[in-house]
């Protein structure tokens, strides 16, 4: 029987809840096993001693979420980080963009209904969101935002039946059954503009779509249902920077950009979910 510890940091909770569309899954796992510390489900006030295995959901954004992660970790067999902020830094991580003392002057003096000059103190903020791995080792991460059931129930039966779990090798292009012509628009477009061939690529047609950089394994919902793929399940497994490589994929296909796209928003595009743990964002740290 083992311990299994669930945690959300910054008061994170939807990889939670997405755990709960495991269903009988779910059961199975309760009853065999022993839900020890999860505060979403269950009155826990300490963190355990002995601990199996430990997600953490969430990225860390001040010092009190270190002490936590570093806490959980001296008492956990596997930790695994569980989604998208805390693996990747995922959304939060585009906070990285500003410095942390301007982003929080800008929030709390220059935004209205804000109490002027109170800046909050009861917790020292870190300059930049990080995904969990800044601070700890991980052994194990499931991605997505939220994850998917499959791959909760994929990474935890696995780890519980006492095997190594395998990660996705493929690409979100391999999932998606939208038709592939080899020809492309030289011009970049952004949704909800017009398709012209509700069938076809979006890449191929314009639309700024993350497939070919982000690991397969979800079964492509979001260009199955019309839309793009931002990237939330990070890169595929055999490129280290999600940017770089659709930059690289992009090169020499889009060759005209449509005035309204800026730098910076191409940035947010580019590293949507995975800025925090980036090159780039490496770079600019350095640089300031």
């Amino acid at each position: 029987m083992a311990r299994i510890l669930i945690i959300g940091l910054a008061g994170d909770s939807g990889c939670q809840v997405a755990a709960i569309g495991l269903h009988e899954v779910l059961i199975d796992i309760l009853v065999a096993n022993e839900l020890i510390y999860a505060p979403t489900l269950i009155d826990a006030k300490d963190i355990p001693d002995n601990i199996d295995v430990a997600l953490i959901e969430g990225g860390i954004r001040n010092t009190h979420e270190v002490e936590v992660v570093k806490e959980i970790r001296e008492k956990s067999g596997a930790v695994i980080a569980f989604g998208a902020c805390a693996a990747f830094g995922c959304i939060p991580g585009l906070a990285n963009f500003k410095d942390g003392k301007e982003l929080m002057n800008l929030i709390y003096n220059d935004w209205r209904g804000t109490d002027k000059g109170i800046i909050p103190t009861h917790l020292e903020t870190l300059p930049e969101q990080h995904p969990i791995k800044h601070f700890v080792k991980v052994d194990y991460f499931i991605p997505g935002c939220p994850p998917e059931v499959t791959d909760i129930a994929y990474m935890l039966t696995t780890l519980l039946n006492g095997e190594v779990p395998e990660y996705n090798k493929t690409q979100v292009c391999d999932d998606c059954p939208r038709e592939r012509l080899g020809e492309y628009s030289t011009e970049l477009k952004r949704l909800p503009e017009e398709l012209d061939d509700p069938d076809r690529c979006l890449l191929e047609q314009g639309f700024f779509c993350m497939g070919p950089a982000t690991m397969g394994g979800c079964g492509a919902p979001c260009t199955q249902s019309g839309t793009v793929c931002e990237g939330c399940r990070g890169s595929c497994l055999d490129v280290d920077d999600q940017g770089m490589a659709m930059i690289d994929a992009m090169t020499g296909l889009l060759t005209k950009i449509k005035d309204e796209f800026d730098p910076d928003l191409y940035s947010a595009m580019l590293y949507r979910f995975t800025y925090a743990e980036s090159v780039l964002g490496e770079i600019a740290r350095r640089n300031r």
